[in-house]
């Protein structure tokens, strides 16, 4: 499965679901084709450059950096995946899905006759609602 020459010397890393290995505390970004995101892959250094492998192919030749804490993106690593501004373009909202509910509309009298005056008096005083509609201080 791994190439038997680079199969010493070689660390497997997994690639994030984004596509960066992680090597010396720098994320590095793997080319979108072949898919290798969540998979395993060999990372072995020579001459200051990772060979990166899958599959027993070698997938990127990486220039190593210096510094951690960079991030380096590889020129191919998002080109199969389309622009966010495709994407909003393009989506369509759930309520399609959702048929619109019936509500029934009634007069308030209605409700006086089924709950009484009084009962309706009782209950906006117990929530501090005066008569007219507006909250009392």
């Amino acid at each position: 499965m791994w190439p038997s020459v680079d199969r010493f010397g070689t660390e497997a890393r997994r690639v994030s679901w984004d596509g960066f290995i992680a090597y010396d505390g720098v994320p590095y970004g793997l080319p979108g084709e072949p898919p290798v995101a969540g998979s395993v892959v060999l990372v072995r250094e020579r001459h200051h450059e990772l060979l990166v492998f899958s599959g027993g192919q070698r997938i990127a030749t990486l220039t190593k950096r210096p510094q951690s804490q960079n991030i380096i993106y590889h020129p191919d690593q998002f080109r199969t995946v389309a622009p966010a501004s495709a994407i909003k373009a393009e989506a369509k909202p759930l309520r399609h899905l959702v048929p619109e509910p019936d509500v029934a509309r009634r007069p308030l009298s209605e409700y006086d006759h089924l709950f009484g005056q009084e009962r309706r008096w009782t209950a906006m005083m117990a929530f501090g609602i005066s008569y007219s509609g507006v909250p009392k201080d």
